[in-house]
């Protein structure tokens, strides 16, 4: 066990202790009123709770976005597809590694989500309308079966692991806009490539670093890299980003982490990545960070005070999401950009 994790876990079990050990000194008829207050208390508690995780948002210094746009002509587009399509010949449909060990987060989000009924597919690899596609050919289904060979059944929940192709659009093309022209962009945890290819293609950055963890990941990218000839301005390093601290607190203009630590790390490890991460960006001011979804949903699912990291770290720079960016988005696809948010370090 972790040695962090510990202290956790023993003081969790000693306020249990304490509760039953209260409870049992209680008769039937105290018992009744004292279930009534435990519950009225605990209702009090989360609305606590909510209120203060609502304030923390309303607390933050904010600024607009300035509007800027940055086209991708259709040949750069029709590269990145075939790229994609190059991919899904490398990678099964769930884009993960050989032996690669994912969890699925026991968060509010994630509640009700299990390896029977959880399917993971690559959301910069497989559309929505490929993954109808798929289910028309009887590759994939959308359904599970509750009880084995009967007509119970029901829905899937799918997961991915990396930026939607409109997402890394919107990212580039308008969350940073014109603001990569010779810059320094560094992706945290770049598995397949995507928002690495997609910076090579969609922007005029100096340099594209990206930072993965895993080797087998780090070769393919290296491979994709050569193949099209990107490896002129694009580089990626097999790294534990914890082991070269200097890459975003002197040699980047732009970091940019999509849902990078929530699946693959214990809560624990997951908190000193984020104290780490708030410690190196601080050191430089006007650092541009991109992330997926917002940094306030992902330190408070990792089990820390948003408000408490993000006084005197960042601001948030507010995005559009309804200007008409691209052609009519419905519902989803709107959803799909809302995850992207973009800061700057104060």
């Amino acid at each position: 066990m972790n040695n962090t994790e510990a202290p956790q876990l023993d003081k969790l079990e000693i306020v249990k202790d304490k509760f039953i050990n209260l409870i049992s000194e209680l008769n039937d008829s105290e018992f009744h009123g004292f279930e009534q207050f435990v519950q009225s208390a605990l209702q009090e508690y989360h609305g606590q709770l909510h209120h203060n995780h609502q304030n923390e948002d309303e607390d933050m210094e904010t600024e607009e976005h300035d509007g800027s746009f940055q086209p991708v002509s259709d040949v750069k587009m029709m590269k990145l597809g075939r790229i994609i399509k190059d991919l899904r010949t490398r990678v099964p449909v769930s884009a993960e590694a050989p032996g690669e060990k994912t969890t699925i987060p026991e968060t509010p989000e994630f509640e009700g989500y299990t390896e029977q009924n959880t399917v993971h597919v690559d959301g910069f690899l497989y559309s929505e309308e490929d993954v109808d596609d798929l289910c028309d050919e009887g590759k994939m289904s959308r359904n599970y079966c509750l009880d084995c060979q009967s007509r119970n059944v029901a829905p899937l929940n799918f997961i991915s692991h990396s930026a939607t192709v409109l997402q890394l659009q919107f990212l580039y093309q308008v969350a940073l806009g014109d603001k990569t022209k010779d810059k320094v962009i560094v992706d945290v945890g770049s598995r397949l490539g995507a928002v690495v290819y997609a910076g090579h293609l969609f922007t005029r950055a100096r340099k594209i670093i990206g930072v993965e963890i895993n080797d087998w990941f780090t070769k393919l990218q290296q491979d994709m890299i050569k193949k099209y000839k990107m490896d002129d301005r694009i580089q990626v390093m097999c790294k534990d980003i914890q082991t070269v601290p200097e890459l975003i607190s002197k040699e980047a203009d732009i970091v940019i982490m999509n849902n990078v630590f929530q699946f693959f790390n214990e809560l624990p490890i997951q908190q000193q990545i984020w104290k780490f991460i708030r410690a190196e960006t601080k050191k430089k001011s006007g650092l541009l960070l991109v992330t997926l979804p917002s940094l306030q949903e992902q330190l408070k699912e990792a089990g820390l005070s948003a408000s408490k990291l993000l006084r005197g770290w960042v601001k948030e720079v507010k995005l559009d999401y309804e200007a008409g960016w691209f052609q009519e988005l419905n519902e989803d696809e709107l959803e799909e950009i809302k995850q992207v948010h973009l800061y700057k370090v104060l």
